[in-house]
């Protein structure tokens, strides 16, 4: 009796061999990942970091005594608005300054931090299959998987670089070691985690843009549940990846094991991710892209139209949230003056908004920070020139008979209205807040009006991003510069007590503090003159460059 003997070659792979040919080039496409995103991580760790740092200085400043920090916790005990927005106050019944700083800044580092984590692993895997660029990596000896792998090693040295920054800005500035530590994980845990979302989402997403938007939508989920979980009984926090960072109590318990939930969530969510790779077409999701209509509509006839559908998700979003965090700011209001009573050094900050009472300087200071948050709106939706460039999409579009500085034009005057939309959204949303709690419906036109007011000073930070796209199309991102150092200045420039000269750059400084002033006119002119010679400048350089040539 004989038996049949299979050759090497056709005896089948061990699960490891094929594992390994998987992933099969990884730290190649990790050097070119690193590459190409390297002012990326610098920028996004710089911007954090000074956040971070920043906002230490400015919590040390404002509650440098026992009777200070006591006041704060009196302040945020079982104030629904306040857990919204901070979090459960985790050590705020003994309180010392990190505990503050943790219930100030925790959050909103944690919802930045995961934002890039988004953006990179989309970039990385379901936009290069878009574009083309990972059919061409493909014909190469790279296994299937390998792109996914190098896309979250990449995002994994991103987290750890902002950490990292994090982690010495603190320390330095004495805070304690392992509280700084504790932080400094909490914030590469979150940024994993949804950066592990965002491979899931790529797999069953139709699209590149939809897989950020699906994301997206899961931090969304991730506020939500933790903000009612934290208003509540604490239950549904722990659904929300976004208070697993926080529970580990950085500054308070520094509860290290807490980092399993996050670690156990990224092994479990990346395997998922594997496994639908493994069974979808490359280039297409999980779920069926919907059939367009076979002729395009009447808003899609001209480069207007189209910009305002590739701008229109984006703006919806920001609308949303300066609104609802505008009402938050509101329902304050009423507290303000007994804030102030309880730390006069919460006066100084408020007096940088103008010199009218505490509720106005109040109402003032929360208008400024509307008119931050569009501006950051206004410098994203610029952006989009150049990854509208980057990705090839233009040059198609600029063949037909589709000038130049239309397509540029064409979404400045969407970011445009997009910028007056959310500014008056933030405003209601503020005026509507605070009429409720003082029972003065007056303040509701008013607050719509004072957020409006900073539309100019809005508007140079966007001309100076405009012509960067325009004329320096590889210096684009830098354009996030001006945007976190007015936001500095407009926020922290009196308690940091910087140099007049430096308040003076800030366009934000001119630029009347309503309700506590009146409205002067002439810093508004020349502010809009200044933001549409910047526009002039943008125009003319785009005309006379090659496009998608840096």
């Amino acid at each position: 009796m004989s038996t049949d003997t299979i050759a090497p070659e056709d005896r089948p792979a061990s699960t490891s061999r094929r594992s390994a040919e998987s992933v099969h080039g990884w730290g190649h496409l990790l050097g070119l990942l690193l590459r190409r995103d390297r002012i990326r991580m610098i920028v996004w760790a710089v911007a954090i970091g000074t956040l971070v740092t920043v906002s230490a200085s400015s919590v040390e400043n404002l509650y440098s005594t026992p009777e200070e920090l006591a006041t704060y916790s009196a302040l945020a005990d079982d104030n629904a608005a306040v857990i919204i927005q901070a979090g459960p106050g985790y050590g705020l019944e003994d309180p010392t300054t990190g505990a503050v700083l943790m219930n100030e800044l925790s959050l909103w580092t944690l919802i930045g931090v995961a934002l890039m984590s988004i953006f990179m692993v989309t970039r990385h895997t379901r936009a290069e299959e878009e574009s083309n660029h990972g059919e061409m990596l493909r014909s190469n000896p790279v296994g299937r998987h390998a792109g996914a792998v190098a896309a979250m090693a990449g995002v994994g040295i991103a987290n750890v670089l902002v950490s990292l920054v994090v982690f010495a800005g603190l320390a330095v500035r004495g805070y304690s070691v392992e509280g700084s530590a504790a932080f400094a994980c909490a914030l590469t845990a979150a940024g994993l985690v949804f950066a592990s979302v965002t491979l899931v989402t790529g797999q069953v997403a139709a699209s590149a843009r939809a897989a950020t938007g699906l994301a997206v939508a899961v931090l969304g989920l991730s506020f939500v549940l933790r903000a009612v979980g934290d208003v509540g009984n604490g239950v549904l926090s722990w659904l929300s990846p976004l208070h697993w960072s926080q529970a580990i109590k950085a500054f308070v318990e520094d509860d290290w094991f807490v980092l399993v939930i996050p670690i156990v969530a990224v092994l479990a969510l990346t395997w998922l991710a594997s496994v639908l790779a493994a069974r979808r077409d490359f280039g297409s999701g999980m779920m069926p892209e919907r059939a367009g209509n076979p002729e395009a509509g009447p808003l899609l006839s001209g480069t207007y139209g189209l910009a305002l559908r590739l701008q229109r998700a984006p703006l919806v979003s920001w609308l949303v949230g300066v609104t609802v965090l505008g009402g938050f700011y509101g329902i304050i209001t009423d507290e303000a003056e007994q804030m102030v009573a309880d730390n006069p050094e919460l006066g100084d900050f408020f007096a940088q908004a103008g010199v009218g009472s505490v509720t106005d300087s109040f109402l003032a200071t929360a208008a400024l920070m509307i008119g931050l948050l569009a501006t950051g709106y206004a410098v994203s939706g610029v952006l989009k020139l150049r990854s509208e460039e980057s990705s090839g999409r233009v040059e198609p579009l600029l063949a037909t008979p589709a000038p130049r500085a239309r397509w540029a034009s064409s979404h400045l005057v969407v970011v445009a209205g997009g910028v007056f939309a959310v500014l008056a959204g933030g405003g209601l949303g503020l005026g509507v807040g605070a009429a409720v709690v003082t029972e003065d419906n007056g303040r509701v036109l008013q607050m719509v009006g004072s957020s409006l007011v900073t539309a100019p000073a809005v508007a140079v930070v966007a001309a100076v991003a405009f012509a960067l796209c325009c004329a320096v199309p590889r210096w684009a991102l830098l354009a996030w510069l001006p945007m976190a150092f007015v936001a500095v200045v407009g926020l922290l420039g009196g308690v940091l007590d910087l140099p007049e000269w430096m308040n003076d750059i800030s366009p934000f400084a001119h630029i009347p503090a309503v309700p506590a002033v009146a409205v002067t006119a002439g810093p508004l002119l020349v502010l809009s003159a200044i933001a549409a010679a910047l526009v002039v400048m943008g125009l003319v350089a785009v005309s006379h460059r090659d496009i998608a040539a840096d």
